[in-house]
């Protein structure tokens, strides 16, 4: 799993009469092997490889991650309606970029805030496991699986194609009150 995904690294460029954007220009970025190269120029993106003319243009450099099949792994803790019990769950993405353009226009670096937030956004997840309680994790995770099947995650981060590869729960820990 990576640390920042989809995009890896930006740099804003300054205008090419101050020394530092001098010294920047010198040093740009370098895009490793499955990585793409994706130069803002005005309103304008271009991906891929470029010239000295319209690099000398760009206002601004963003490297994004190309390979396929990234895991991204997201960690929630969801609560039974009673919340005496609470089922530690990992749900697994593998993503692909297909759109580098649109990945640098949302500006998205943490894939696992995003997925997270899709999570939490998910109609009924909060509520999934009322009727759950200690040793029903199995259960619970075939539910949520049938559920997030039918929610589709390529609309949560612009120009990836997310995939739930996996759902993981945990053994039940229980929050209430010893009476």
């Amino acid at each position: 799993m990576t640390r920042r995904y989809p995009i890896t690294q930006h740099r804003e460029l300054q205008p090419s009469f101050r020394w530092s954007a001098f010294r920047q220009r010198r040093r740009p970025l370098v895009a490793a092997s499955d990585e793409i190269l994706v130069h803002r120029i005005g309103a304008d993106y271009v991906a891929g490889t470029v010239d000295a003319t319209t690099a000398a243009q760009a206002t601004a450099v963003s490297a994004v991650n190309v390979r396929r099949n990234v895991t991204v792994v997201v960690q929630r803790n969801l609560e039974s309606a009673d919340a005496e019990w609470d089922f530690p769950v990992a749900v697994t993405f593998h993503c692909t970029v297909v759109d580098p353009v649109a990945v640098v226009r949302a500006r998205r670096t943490a894939a696992i805030l995003t997925m997270n937030s899709f999570l939490a956004q998910a109609p009924r997840l909060g509520g999934v496991c009322e009727a759950y309680g200690p040793g029903d994790e199995e259960r619970l995770r075939r539910d949520l699986a049938s559920l997030l099947k039918l929610r589709p995650t390529h609309t949560s981060i612009p120009g990836v194609k997310a995939v739930v590869a996996g759902i993981d729960v945990g053994r039940a820990r229980y929050l209430g009150s010893e009476a």
